[in-house]
């Protein structure tokens, strides 16, 4: 009897384990079946049966639960009615409630922080602050816990932590985390850029110093007083807010660095100092002194804000600014999709003679450590925003925010290549269609895949060559031609940054000596550069020397000498690690 009950339970044993086998083998034979919850959020069952309209797998808790988020920057929300959120909210229970910025950033936070009402999700808002405010909610045992936020952030744990107190993540990075790198096609960052109209009509000559660059623009200025009825601008600077490094920052890139922010690094020594007060600072002022008594920079430019700046771009009358191109590409993609290619922008390698540029910058496939997603204290359910944001990290789910529909919205370009319908091209290039009908808002503000995956296939549009090539309008195509060139990047040096990089994103303590000295460098550079630029010319000296003595008098030393204390603490750690 014995004998007959240790054969039964061996047999019991064995059908189990083939019953497994079985169960293993039809998972890997049909792709709508999957071994792995999409939702640990909860103790319920994974969802397994994948929506028959975009083939993603729902989440298991699709509760209706909603989380306001503060966005740093002025925008409109997407229509309640956007196909692509409310499906995503279909899918997974969960809704967005985007506010974006309006008015003046540091007043906002000041509000925010005085109140103790924080919004549950913030972007881009000072993270240092609301961290000292002990407003934040540390994330690291979120992240472990959720295998694709896992996978996604752990290799850069110890520089997040790095950021803030040394013991916990507080941000959730959201751009440029690029395991695979894409190829660099065009300049996204901070640049000087000149309409193709101007170098087309100049016979195709790249400006590679101030001064070229300018000839340019009022040669052409002088032939074409108005662009479709509309008085021609040479040169736009952008002064409203945060913004206002369009007006800060250009003679640190003509010194040939990339952008740190404001201070330059000596990249022998790694020590930090101030571009404001050099040499190639007051000549660059000067040049701007002599551009705005020709007329080529109009006085307006420096009370405009950042809405009537993106409604000069759109007019197609800028011919040139220096700028960062995700900051005005609203205004651009208004040009796009009225077809006016030629009023569209190049970034040109300006730089002091005899200086390499250094405008564009290989991808390192790190983060700067401290900037991103935060979520506060008031967070209603972290665990479940993390199970989203985890789920949104899907491969599928980053497919139809990015793409959209197969067969749709893209069309596949050989084994792994992908490129975007004309129809899905052109709701892409108009602002308030990409906006109301597809998932980039989303996509925008949540972790996010970009880059290349593993099998070569890219994460999003702007990751394809399949899709740059497509997408070029015939003006693009025979402009490139003549330049000799396939895409614009190459006519920029590629530039690879130090494992400290960049300083624009160390975290300063609020209320330090060297927090203080760097807000009183800001408030200075802010107002004198508006007065060197329109000050009489027989003036200018005095008053840059006055400009000298008051950045002078601020103790920048302190805030240098912070910024050195954390490139060493960088650097030493990257040497650790083996960068």
């Amino acid at each position: 009897m014995k004998t007959l009950k240790k054969v039964m339970a061996f047999l019991m044993v064995v059908t189990m384990l083939l019953s497994i086998a079985a169960c293993g083998s039809k998972e890997a034979q049909n792709p709508s079946v999957t071994s792995t919850p999409v939702d640990t959020g909860t103790n319920e069952p994974a969802a397994v049966e994948k929506d028959p309209e975009t083939g993603l797998t729902p989440m298991a808790n699709r509760t209706p639960i909603t989380y306001h988020m503060f966005i740093r920057d002025p925008g409109q929300a997407p229509d309640p009615n956007n196909p692509v959120l409310k499906k995503i909210t279909e899918l997974t229970g969960v809704t967005i409630e985007f506010e974006f910025l309006v008015g003046d950033l540091n007043e906002k936070i000041g509000v925010l922080l005085a109140s103790g009402e924080y919004p549950e999700i913030m972007f881009g808002a000072d993270a240092k602050k609301f961290f000292d405010a002990g407003a934040l909610v540390p994330l690291d045992d979120y992240i472990m816990k959720y295998p694709n936020l896992r996978a996604h952030y752990e290799p850069f744990l110890d520089k997040m932590r790095a950021g803030f107190d040394g013991e916990h993540a507080y941000t959730l990075e959201n751009y440029n985390l690029e395991r695979i790198p894409s190829p660099i096609f065009d300049n996204g960052g901070a640049g000087f850029w000149i309409q193709k109209a101007v170098i087309e009509e100049a016979g195709y000559k790249i400006p590679r110093t101030i001064d070229e660059y300018f000839q340019m623009i009022n040669d052409y200025r002088a032939k074409h007083p108005t662009i479709d009825g509309v008085e021609t601008i040479g040169f736009a600077i952008l002064c409203d807010g945060w913004r206002d490094f369009c007006l800060r920052n250009p003679a640190l890139h003509l010194l040939g660095s990339t952008n740190e922010g404001d201070v330059i690094v000596d990249k022998t020594t790694f020590k930090s100092s101030l571009y404001q007060i050099t040499d190639t600072a007051k000549l660059y002022y000067k040049k701007l002194n002599e551009e705005f008594r020709k007329g080529t920079i109009k006085a307006d430019t420096f009370t405009q804000t950042f809405d009537e700046y993106i409604g000069t771009i759109a007019s197609g009358a800028v011919l040139g600014m220096f700028d960062q191109h995700w900051n005005f590409m609203q205004g651009e993609n208004v040009l796009k999709s009225e077809g006016r290619y030629e009023r569209t922008y190049i970034s040109v390698p300006i730089a002091n003679p005899g200086v390499t540029d250094a405008y564009l910058e290989a991808k390192s496939g790190t983060i700067s450590g401290t900037g991103g997603i935060t979520i506060s204290t008031k967070c209603k359910d972290v665990d479940r925003l993390m199970a989203f944001y985890d789920w949104l990290l899907n491969r599928e789910v980053q497919d139809y925010l990015q793409w959209g529909i197969e067969g749709k919205d893209w069309v596949r370009v050989g084994t792994v290549g992908k490129k975007l319908t004309d129809e899905r091209r052109a709701i892409i290039n108009d602002n308030n269609k990409r906006r109301d009908l597809t998932g980039d808002t989303l996509w925008q503000y949540t972790p996010k895949m970009q880059g290349l995956y593993e099998d070569g296939a890219p994460c999003g549009p702007a990751d394809s060559e399949d899709e740059f090539f497509a997408g070029l309008s015939e003006y693009d195509q025979n402009f490139f031609s003549k330049l000799g060139i396939k895409y614009p990047a190459q006519i920029l040096t590629v530039v690879k940054n130090p494992a400290y990089y960049p300083v624009w994103s160390f975290a300063i303590e609020d209320g330090s000596p060297a927090r203080l000295a760097h807000a009183k460098l800001e408030d200075v550079c802010r107002k004198y550069y508006p007065q060197l630029i329109m000050s009489d010319p027989a003036k200018y000296d005095s008053l840059w020397e006055q400009f000298v003595a008051e950045v002078k008098a601020g103790k920048p030393e302190d805030y240098l000498n912070e910024v050195d204390r954390q490139i060493q603490l960088k650097m030493e750690a990257a040497a650790k690690e083996g960068n």
